[in-house]
């Protein structure tokens, strides 16, 4: 029995192939396009290493004899051209493959091949029938005219067939490769074999890319999945193989057919084979640094589009030979005709089971499945223009929140006029920490809240006016503890304030702030810090949907939509989700944490960890799932590392803005340099994204979480459109912020301790913070907000079912791929999205 020779990779390289000639699933042996396998050795190994292969083909009979087990063909191009080599693998699939796949038929290429053939007598001339018949019925006879009806008979069969091909021609996807780049004359039957003449008489190649052209279109249809009868085509489970050995004097006749199939791979129909093929190792190229694991890698990629053919210089081999069982064994061995009887029994009793169960609702069995890319169904034009300076921003809408409320203390009704501290960070100097930072978006949120909140004041007893103390906490919170001792300090001199608005971020610092603030019994409604650690007590709210609900709605949506392309127009569900994670940050450690843990998320390994400046690791202390890195061009780089593996790869980017940016630059400079790669990130990315930070990145397939629907979106409540307008009256459609979730939740988070307040003047309270917080938390309020719903449960400290959106950019334009949460009342949206024809459950809390 031969044996694979002992080169490096032989297990893998065999273990690959028999799984590339059977796969483990029907349906997946026309998705990825397998590019041919060169052996660069000499004439004995190459010998030896087909045949041990062809081994792997084949099965003992019942009579001891060795048989296909699974349709293939092995040729020597000695003596041979290409065309006759062609010619021959046709010849071989009729004649030699295995009897339970049934009758093997080339249509396309018998229609090509035949303009070479000189013209027969016609089959009915060359049997004439007599001019009549007679037939005996009884005491009568009756003249039948036989040549009539024979000509009749071929007639309408011809026709038919006619039919069938201009059909084919005019609206069969799978024969477009038939016609030449940019035809666009007439398809029909009569003008396709003008086209084929035509190419015949253009020479050699021409004519033997047709031809090969020709049998891959009919492969392709070949690997279609047979219905209930076609036995013999649904057992063609396996791609067809082609072991051709040119190592000797067939190597110019070999190497030319594999250039040629290399060529028509890349726009020719999928024809599921596997292609193996020897040649002289002096023609190696500069394709001889690639080994057998190489090429075992390539036969399990899974991508649809088709990557070039791979050659493997082989050198002696130094190790043991490697044996090649067959890749299948059938259990049951049954031709096609007596498995036709067998379905046709099973059939009639299936028939009559089915009248007496008429009433149960089926679903057929045969649906294609879905591969389009999950994307929005409308796009918006993302944020341009923002102040030259942040500075100059940041100061406007300090200025009008100290404006607002000096107007409130003078024109306000002491008795109905309230205050709330605003803990609020600054934003630093550059053009970058304005794009991706919350802290003017954020403070301009607030202004239009006491705008609105105190317009409407005089026109009902049980309004209230706004008043906003600012505590400026600096870059990134960094002063938080400081700012809340102040706070508590100043509570006590004011029997109107009612809590502290604020915290955008959730910083280490942001957290132990709301710890004092809460010892204190002071309540918080922060507007999009989304960790649940943040909720320290029963004094802290936030409008924003926290971290769990967050992967919960991711988790569910990876699970189920098609976000990581295959091909051209094509994507699927990812296999698997590196997940990048600061450990030592809160928000980003706790979201890829319970993405990670979410029963329903993708396999996701180790988290790919990296903390900025931390060289040691400390932040990682205690948590063994991490995969620390100590830079961003090492986090690049396990990324391309898990895309090489596993191409349906997706990234869940947790981590900061800031790493992100840097990132994308790293990434570029791996191996994985201009291949697509789709990321999912929180809203952590969502200010920078909007404002067109990433549209120059072509390869960047960019998702991420969002806390308001966009300008313009259908399913916007009263309330969000209201609020749209009046921000962008004032600051112009195309301000970085127009789409931004900051300002919106800022705006429902002061509106939250209104709404509160006035329902405690409804019933004649003081408004002290006791009274107020009490219809916060009691499980009675509801509110439409800006950024959705904004329902409280009894003793909740998060709205019920917030409003999440994830957010699809393409071109520099953004728009809604998912919303999951209660957009408003009596609006439908929120609760379902589809894929295709399917549609899914948003999660609920």
């Amino acid at each position: 029995m031969p044996e694979f020779p002992g080169w490096d990779g032989r297990k893998e390289f065999v273990a690959a192939f028999r799984a590339a000639v059977r796969t483990r699933h029907r349906l997946r042996k026309r998705v990825p396009k397998l590019p041919p396998v060169v052996l660069r050795t000499g004439p004995e190994l190459s010998e030896q290493a087909l045949s041990a292969l062809e081994e792997g083909l084949q099965r003992s009979s019942t009579l001891g004899r060795l048989v296909p087990c699974v349709p293939y063909v092995r040729l020597d191009g000695e003596g041979r051209t290409r065309t006759e080599l062609i010619e021959q693998i046709v010849g071989t699939l009729r004649r030699d493959s295995p009897p339970e796949t049934g009758k093997w038929r080339f249509p396309t290429y018998d229609m090509v091949h035949s303009i070479t053939e000189e013209p027969r007598p016609d089959p009915v001339s060359a049997h004439p029938a007599p001019a009549s018949g007679t037939v005996g019925l009884g005491p009568f006879t009756l003249s039948i005219p036989w040549p009539a009806v024979r000509e009749a008979l071929e007639s309408t069969r011809k026709r038919l067939w006619s039919k069938r091909w201009q059909l084919r021609f005019a609206f069969g996807r799978r024969y477009g490769a038939l016609w030449p780049d940019g035809y666009r004359g007439p398809r029909t039957l009569d003008a396709a074999l003008k086209r084929f003449d035509e190419v015949r008489r253009e020479g050699t190649d021409a004519w033997d890319e047709l031809l090969l052209t020709a049998l891959m279109t009919d492969l392709y249809g070949q690997a279609r999945q047979g219905l209930l009868l076609q036995p013999g085509r649904r057992r063609r489970r396996a791609r067809v193989t082609l072991l051709l050995n040119g190592s000797g004097a067939g190597a110019e006749t070999v190497s030319g057919f594999v250039s040629l199939y290399d060529e028509r791979l890349r726009v020719s129909p999928n024809p599921a084979m596997v292609v193996v093929a020897a040649l002289p190792p002096e023609a190696a190229g500069e394709s001889g640094r690639a080994g057998l694991a190489d090429a075992a890698r390539r036969l399990a990629d899974t991508r649809r589009e088709a990557r070039p053919s791979l050659h493997v210089a082989l050198p002696e081999p130094a190790g043991v030979s490697e044996a090649v069982p067959p890749v299948w064994k059938a259990w049951l061995r049954v031709r096609p005709g007596k498995e036709l009887l067998t379905e046709a029994v099973a059939l009639a009793v299936a028939a009559w089971l089915a009248g007496m169960f008429a009433f149960l609702g089926y679903e057929g069995p045969f649906l294609e499945e879905n591969t389009e890319c999950l994307e929005a169904s409308t796009y918006v034009d993302q944020g341009r223009r923002g102040h030259d300076s942040p500075k100059a921003g940041y100061q406007q809408a300090i200025d009008e929140i100290d404006e607002l409320s000096k107007q409130a203390e003078k024109e306000g009704d002491p008795d109905r006029t309230v205050t709330l501290a605003l803990i609020h960070s600054t934003v630093a100097e550059n053009m970058n920490e304005l794009r991706s930072g919350g802290a003017i978006p954020e403070l301009r949120g607030v202004a239009m809240a006491m705008r609105s909140l105190n317009e409407s004041a005089p026109k009902g007893d049980d309004r209230v006016w706004v008043k906003v103390r600012r505590y400026n906490a600096g870059v990134q919170y960094e002063k938080a503890e400081q700012k809340a001792k102040e706070i508590i300090a100043d509570a006590g001199k004011d029997s109107r304030f009612l809590g502290v608005t604020g915290f955008t971020e959730s910083r280490k610092r942001t957290l132990a702030a709301l710890e004092l603030l809460n010892d204190a019994r002071i309540p918080v409604v922060s507007s999009t810090a989304t960790a649940k650690r943040m909720e320290v007590g029963r004094y802290y709210h936030g409008v924003a949907p926290n971290n769990v609900r967050e992967a919960n709605v991711v988790a569910s949506f990876l699970k189920r939509a098609n976000t990581v392309r295959t091909g051209a127009d094509s994507c699927e569900q990812p296999q698997h989700v590196a997940v990048v994670t600061d450990p030592a940050d809160v928000y980003s450690n706790e979201l890829g944490l319970k993405f990670a843990q979410h029963p329903e998320a993708p396999p996701t390994g180790a988290r790919i960890g990296y903390t900025p400046g931390d060289s040691s690791a400390h932040g990682a202390s205690g948590q063994t799932d991490l995969e620390m890195k100590y830079s961003m061009g090492d986090v690049a780089a396990a990324v391309c590392t898990r895309v090489e593996k596993e191409p349906r790869t997706l990234v869940y980017w947790t981590s900061r803005v800031r790493e992100f940016e840097a990132f994308l630059e790293d990434y570029q400079n791996t191996a994985c340099a201009n291949e697509e790669l789709t990321i999912v990130g929180g809203n952590e990315l969502t200010n920078a994204a909007l404002s067109g930070g990433y549209a120059d990145e072509s390869w960047l397939r960019l998702y991420h979480t969002a806390h308001t629907l966009p300008v313009g979106h259908s399913k916007r409540s009263a309330r969000a459109r209201a609020f749209n307008r009046a921000y962008t009256d004032q600051f112009g459609r195309e301000d970085l912020w127009a789409n931004d979730g900051h300002a919106s939740l800022a705006n429902d988070a002061v509106k939250v301790f209104a709404q509160a307040a006035e329902k405690a003047l409804e019933v004649d309270l003081s408004l002290d913070i006791s009274n107020v917080h009490q219809y916060i938390i009691n499980g009675s309020f509801s509110m439409e907000g800006a950024s959705g719903h904004i329902r409280f449960a009894n003793g909740a400290l998060r709205p019920l079912n917030k409003m999440l959106v994830l957010l699809h950019h393409k071109k520099g334009r953004s728009g809604a791929a998912l919303v999951c949460g209660k957009t408003g009342n009596n609006i439908d949206a929120g609760k379902e999205w589809k894929q295709g024809e399917e549609t899914y459950t948003c999660p609920e809390d």
